[in-house]
């Protein structure tokens, strides 16, 4: 029996109380039952069987919470995807992902529209929390689309309720449970597929290092489509009986006012809400009950730790972590335990070690490849497009670059891969590169990322036009904005285009980022 499944049933149907607060109102054990049961109804009318895997496009609401949890206690797969990514992305995962069906939001449903035969009988609407407790005024409720991709509709898994106790029983700890897509240097995203026993293990090494509690209440602003929110925010604050603040997303006028009006221990952020946050009017409530802010998803500037903690008087706890670890693998202890800013902290739950260029174990304070191994670790990609070099000798070489201090603590420098990472969010320049080589006055393009105060790191491009005149350039610009705003996610469009003569090429004419970044960085722009 999977151990995370049999948590969050004991959580939903053997105890009551409240888990969620979100949009002005406390949701319930008893919700819950009723939505996931509305949830599992449709999986049994469109024959969803066990290890199918369901796409789910919502934003943070109870919406996402409800299906989320029917998905992974009918013992399908949960595809999390962005609700606001553009119809030939949204396309793209699907495809890749193997979808037999989709629960999205009214707004999302008409784009699957080519990926549907518009026979209704395909299509059900379920309209989630529809009442609210006993005696209070009808609720509106979240209205969710299902989508089915499948041959048949005949309620291939029977019909009745769904018996959770007997699946349980039937679901081992290497059943799928999520599967996400991370963006590599290569163009194409590599599908991670993550088990319920890895997903469980990392619950359990966040709530362990955090010292969470059932009397833990946690902040959540972050995307649930990612696996940060979704592991460190929601599964660990279910798994040991906590409650949750969600938000739709971070708000810095609404912040302090949440903090100060609920019982919240500690906030899940990334270095963007912090930064956002120290250069805000807001204050920090004289009694709140906050324990520490962790931050993840990148990079934290030393600096703005140290602001943070010195205006907010609220411990920083920085962690690293990766979408192939079921998110975490170090933290900083909470204190009074020592913590070090600039630190990623000490590796918890799993084995930790630093590589040279032939995989020899470097010592402390020597630089060189992170490689990590463990039980919340994936070995393989689901996608099968691995090149062998990411998993070797029973390690996960993560591409990341750094070193070991004689305490232990893991210190990031660098990444040996291109990736941008846009506060925290993964993005392949060669995706950005291959929706602007459409554009038929684009001879070459090169996109980068360039540091930024706010994100970390800037999405810019550099194209060399199959004409140049000065006029054009601006022109080709709004052009080119125009195509990656209507064909990838807002936070992979360019901040900038830059339009150039020539961009850096290696001897067999492969575009050599790397270079063209360090020209950026040390002469100000490129020709």
């Amino acid at each position: 029996m999977s151990t995370l499944s049999a948590l969050l049933y004991e959580r939903i149907y053997e105890s009551d109380g409240e888990i969620i607060f979100f949009d002005g109102r406390w949701y319930t054990s008893r919700d819950f039952r009723k939505d996931i049961a509305l949830v599992q109804q449709i999986f049994i009318k469109f024959g969803v069987k066990k290890g199918d895997r369901i796409a789910l496009a919502q934003g943070n609401s109870y919406a996402f919470v409800a299906a989320y949890l029917g998905i992974l206690l009918y013992g399908a797969v949960v595809v999390p995807v962005n609700p606001d990514v553009p119809g030939p992305e949204l396309h793209k995962v699907l495809k890749r992902s193997h979808v037999v069906g989709a629960l999205v939001g009214e707004t999302l449903a008409p784009m699957l529209s080519s990926e549907v035969a518009e026979a209704q009988s395909r299509r059900e609407s379920l309209t989630l929390q529809d009442e609210r407790l006993s005696g209070e005024a009808p609720s509106a409720g979240y209205t969710l689309v299902f989508v089915s991709f499948g041959e048949d509709s005949n309620g291939g898994e029977g019909s009745g309720q769904v018996d959770l106790r007997q699946r349980m029983i039937s679901l081992p700890e290497d059943s799928g449970a999520i599967l996400l897509f991370t963006s590599g240097t290569t163009g194409t995203p590599k599908g991670v597929l993550l088990t319920h026993g890895q997903v469980m293990a990392t619950s359990k090494n966040v709530a362990t290092s955090h010292g969470l509690t059932d009397q833990d209440v946690c902040y959540g602003f972050l995307p649930l489509f990612h696996i940060n929110a979704q592991v460190v925010g929601l599964l660990s604050t279910l798994t040991t009986g906590g409650r949750m603040i969600l938000e739709p997303k971070f708000s810095a006028s609404r912040f302090w006012v949440t903090v100060r009006n609920h019982p919240i221990t500690w906030i899940s952020a990334v270095p963007t809400v912090i930064a956002i946050l120290i250069k805000s009017q807001g204050n920090a409530p004289v009694n709140h009950h906050v324990r520490f802010v962790r931050s993840a998803s990148a990079p934290l500037p030393s600096l703005h730790a140290r602001r943070f903690e010195a205006r907010f008087g609220i411990p920083i706890v920085e962690s690293y972590g990766m979408t192939e670890a079921a998110s975490q693998i170090c933290v900083n202890p909470v204190p009074p335990a020592k913590r070090k800013i600039g630190s990623a902290g000490i590796p918890f739950g799993v084995e930790l070690k630093v590589v040279g260029e032939d995989d020899e174990v470097l010592g402390k304070g020597e630089i060189g490849e992170v490689v990590i191994r463990g039980e919340s670790i994936i070995t393989a990609y689901a996608s099968g497009d691995d090149t062998g070099k990411s998993f070797r000798h029973g390690w996960f070489h993560t591409g990341d670059i750094g070193y070991v201090d004689s305490d232990g603590y893991l210190f990031l420098t660098g990444r040996s891969k291109e990736m941008i990472n846009r506060a925290g969010q993964k993005i392949s320049p060669r995706e950005v590169e291959e929706v602007i080589g459409e554009h038929i006055g684009v001879k070459a393009v090169a996109v980068i990322g360039l540091p930024d105060d706010m994100y970390g790191e800037r999405v810019v491009a550099y194209v060399v036009p199959e004409y140049r005149w000065k006029r054009q350039e601006t022109l080709l610009s709004d052009e080119l904005r125009t195509l990656c705003v209507e064909s990838i996610s807002a936070y992979k469009v360019p901040a900038e285009f830059h339009v150039v003569d020539e961009i850096p090429l290696g001897p067999t004419g492969k575009i050599q980022r790397n270079r063209l970044k360090q020209q950026v960085l040390t002469s100000g722009g490129v020709k």
